[in-house]
Order: structure tokens, then sequence, then C-alpha cells
């Protein structure tokens, strides 16, 4: 691809591995993996083998396909992490439609937005987001409304789980001939994830079905030596599937077929440990603020946890120190390690399971092209920070009916500007150093500064904001504003807090705090100077 020394190549990748859909190769190792156990519902206590899996995500695209769901159609789930939302997502990409996993913690304004985006004809629920029932039909595209828990519901819109099954199951439909049609892996859709940027509300990532082979192909790879080194693998994992790292990072692993999940629906401190216990969990994959859970919590001594040896941090940063204490309260032999990943990116980079170098994120994944860049956009080789740029199978499609975004995020020789500062070491091993993108990650959660200072600056008693997130050992960053009043009235930091609150989603609250200051630091272009924000705390926070 290139003779410049300075772009580096993790491995010769065979994209389309003789499968004709990604569809096939689910569908082949769904078959494959038999009576093994797939997925275990760690609340409800119910476990589906990998023949279940099949059975049930056959079911689902029989009965899509007989109330009329075809190529390229979008059908949403907005629920908790249940055995049935992993039906309905594997039914949806065995006919070549496409996923789209929503937050069940938006608002009504956050949920209007990406509906929006993705125009699902098709929409599943759960008793727990019913409440949002009520908007979601207002949108004429959603044609229907599938509910997973009642048997007995009316509404011109609104059908039951076990209805819709009954209704439109179509059993003259013959998934397994279907998933053989070949599709153009890298131009047919799969998948749409929500991702926020620096310009407000939240993006929707268009997944290739290309990009999912790339990912679940590069599993396939590894499970020899992983089983070598491990034997059967048990993982536990609490990630909500709305998030790219649950679903695609976490339950799309199912498909390797050789490895058990346990997962929640929320995450439960005390079962969390019993399950890790009781299903003899061998590894686990957490956002920082569990890890230090585990290091804090006074409940670790009730429990055998002798089980568990690798632990990957995802989603936020993990600290060196709390890496070191995780070792400290645990043992030494314990794995910890970390995994870089976006949604736009699919899985350009593997962790690194080797306790030789910590802190790194891993290695090129195959096929994957990389290479880091200064300010004007040269090569700058290996050990010297920079943007960090990929290309290669596990790059979206694009941002969906935003061509512009997609064209400032994909450059026009197909690199993915990740807007990430870091580096990689003459082994190939990359390291994240700081964030170019201002997104502020709460407890993995991406919280865009530019959606909350919209929102501040609608308040009436408001005339300038400016967002920041700031450091916390527990949750990774907080939101913290700094707010510019109205000349002559008065307003307070809870009336900021609770406003904002009234608007966004949990995760987006001011946990960091409010603070009223004269004028919000700007460039002559009017654009805010986070960097000189962050100062303002640092020297706030000196003198307190």
């Amino acid at each position: 691809m290139s003779n410049d020394p300075n772009i580096i190549c993790g491995g010769d990748f065979e994209e389309t591995l003789d499968y004709p859909t990604v569809g096939a190769l689910l569908y082949d190792n769904f078959k494959d993996g038999g009576d093994k156990v797939s997925l275990i519902d760690a609340i409800k206590k119910q476990e589906w083998t990998f023949n279940e899996l099949l059975k049930q995500s056959v079911k689902i695209a029989e009965s899509l396909y007989g109330a009329g769901i075809r190529q390229n159609d979008v059908i949403s789930v907005l629920s908790e992490n249940r055995l049935e939302y992993a039906a309905v997502a594997y039914g949806t990409i065995f006919l070549s439609a496409i996923c789209a996993p929503t937050n069940f913690l938006y608002t009504e304004r956050e949920l209007e937005h990406t509906l929006n985006i993705a125009k699902p004809k098709f929409v599943f629920i759960s008793s727990s987001t019913k409440k949002l029932f009520s908007k979601i039909k207002e949108f004429s595209f959603v044609k229907r409304i599938i509910q997973f828990d009642e048997d007995n519901v009316d509404d011109e819109k609104l059908i039951s789980y076990k209805t819709f099954l009954h209704k439109y199951g179509n059993n003259k439909f013959n998934v397994e001939s279907f998933v053989r049609k070949p599709v153009k892996l890298f131009d047919q859709g799969a998948m749409i994830f929500m991702s926020s940027g620096t310009t407000g509300l939240p993006k929707g990532v268009e997944l290739s079905q290309g990009n999912l082979v790339a990912y679940i192909a590069g599993n396939l790879e590894r499970i020899p030596s992983v089983k070598e080194t491990y034997g059967n693998v048990t993982s536990l994992y609490a990630a909500p599937w709305f998030h790219v790292m649950g679903f695609v990072g976490k339950l799309l692993f199912t498909s390797s077929r050789e490895f058990c999940h346990v997962f929640f629906a929320k995450f439960v401190p005390k079962l969390y440990l019993e399950c890790i216990q009781n299903y003899k969990i061998m590894t686990i994959t957490v956002p920082p603020p569990i890890i230090h859970f585990l290091c804090e919590t006074p409940l670790l001594s009730n429990y055998d946890l002798s089980s568990l040896q690798v632990i990957v941090s995802g989603a936020a940063p993990l600290a060196k120190e709390l890496e070191e204490q995780v070792k400290k309260r645990f043992n030494d032999e314990i794995l910890v390690c970390q995994v870089y990943g976006q949604t736009e990116a699919t899985l350009v980079v593997n962790p690194d399971f080797s306790p030789l170098s910590p802190g790194n994120v891993g290695f090129l994944s195959k096929g994957t092209y990389a290479k880091t860049i200064d300010l004007n956009g040269n090569c700058l080789g290996s050990n010297k920070v920079g943007e960090l740029c990929f290309k290669g199978p596990f790059i979206m499609k694009g941002y969906i009916d935003n061509p512009e975004a997609t064209a400032s995020a994909i450059d026009k020789d197909g690199w993915l500007h990740s807007g990430d500062l870091g580096y990689y070491d003459e082994d190939n091993k990359f390291y994240i150093v700081d964030r170019l993108k201002e997104l502020i990650k709460y407890k993995g959660y991406q919280v865009p500064p530019a959606e909350l200072e919209g929102i501040l600056l609608s308040h009436p008693k408001i005339r300038d904001a400016g967002v920041i997130g700031i450091p916390d050992e527990l949750a990774g960053e907080l939101p913290f504003a700094f707010v510019v009043k109205e000349e002559d009235i008065e307003i307070t930091e809870q009336e900021v807090k609770d406003y904002v609150a009234k608007n966004v989603s949990n995760p987006k609250w001011l946990r960091g705090g409010v603070k009223f200051v004269h004028e919000i630091p700007k460039n002559p272009s009017g654009k805010i100077l986070r960097r000189e924000m962050r100062e303002i705390y640092k020297n706030m926070k000196a003198k307190l």
C-alpha cells in the first residue's frame, strides 16, 4: 500500500473469508457451537446454548420477513440487555437488514434525535422502556413497536413479542438459504451506533457487514492460542448492548462459538461478585469505575474469585495507580490489560495479553494500517506522539446522512482521523496519551461538551457557557460548566444543574459543578479554548 516506513500494518487479512454475508458466518458459527452454553442472563438465571441462540435468531428473521422487513430496513432495540435482544439483533443481520441499538437512558429529546437519524421501521422495547412508547409512535417511519414482556397490549402500532412471532412467523422462508446470497460486504450496512462529537448531538455511525466479518474473523483466529493458555473461557460483562463496547466488543464475541458469556441488565455489586464465584469467571471486561469498585469494596473477602485470571479495561483510560491496586488486591499473577477502540473503527487494535509491557492498548488488527501525524499531516514514526490515523477493514462506512461529518473524519485517501493522541513503540504496540477530540468520558459514556453548552445557552438567564471534563478517580471525568450570567440577573449553581438534568440523560449531568465567570476564553474565530478552561479550573482548585 505504501513504501513509507512510518506507516505500519497489522498483517494480511483475507477480507471475504469465502463467506457471502456476515449472516452466513454467524449462522455457521452458532451451528458449530451446538449444545455449548453461549449466553447466560445473570439476573434471570436463564441460559441459551448456541443451538437455542440460532433457533431464536432464525425465528426472529422469519417473523421480520413475514412482517415485511427487507434488506437495508432498520430495526431498533430500545431495551436493557436480555436474551431476546441478541436474537433480534442476529435475526435482523440474517436478513441483511440493519440493527440500530438505542440508548434506553435517553431523554425524549435525545431519543427523537437518534430515531430521526436511524429511521427504524420496527422498534423492540421492554416494560422498562415502555414509558417512551408514546413518543416513539409519533414517528411516521415507525410502523410497528414490539414489546418483549407483556402479552396483553392493545394499540394500533404496539404488539407483544409472543404475538409478533406467532402472527408473522413464516416457516416457508428459508433463512439458511437467504444468508448464502452474496452481498458486497463493505458496502452493505449491518449496524448503526450513535457516536457523539464536539459538534453536539450524536451522529449515526454505520458499520458494514465487512466490518463485522473482520472482527469475527480476528476472534476465530485467536481462539486456538487463547484456549491453549486459558482453556474454556467464561467471561462476565455488564456493558449495555447499545454501546459499541457492549455489542461488538462483547455480544458479537459470542459468535466465536468457544466462549460462554454471562451478562447483566444492570450492574449489581453483590450479584457481580457472586457470578464470578459461581460461574468461575475467567475474564471480565469493565470500565475503570468497576475496577475501582473491585479494589475498594469490603465485599471481596466474602467470595472466592480465584478463577479470575484476566481483567480487561475499556471505555476510558486506566490509571497506572489503579492497575497497581488491582494486583495488590488480587495477586501479581492476574493480567490487567487495556483495550482501545472507537465506534467508527470497530476494533482496529487487539489487546495485548502480555504482562511484560503494561500501559499499552495492544497491536494493530490484521489488515489495518496505522500512522501518527503532526498538525501538518506529516507521518512521525515510532515513539513519537501524534494523532492516530487508521485505514482498513474495520473502518466504518460513514455517518448516516452526514457526508460533511464523514469527510471530516475519513480523508480522501481512506484514513480515519481518530482525534486521539498516541504513539506506537518499536514493537508496534500502541499507547494512548490524550484526546484531540473534546469528548468527556463519564463512566465510559461519551458526553459532548457542545451539546451541554447548547442547552445552557438556551436558558434565559445564561449569556455564555463552556463545558469541560474534570478528573474523577471513580468516574473518569465529570462534566463541569463555566457559566456567564446575564447582567443584573441572579441564578444559582443548583438552578443550572437542574436545568441541564431536565434536558439530558443521567451521564451528562453537571456532576463536576458550576463556576460563574465573567467570560469564556475563546480564540479570534469564537471557538472555545477548552485547554485554557482546564488551566483555569486547575488554578481554581489549587487556591482551595
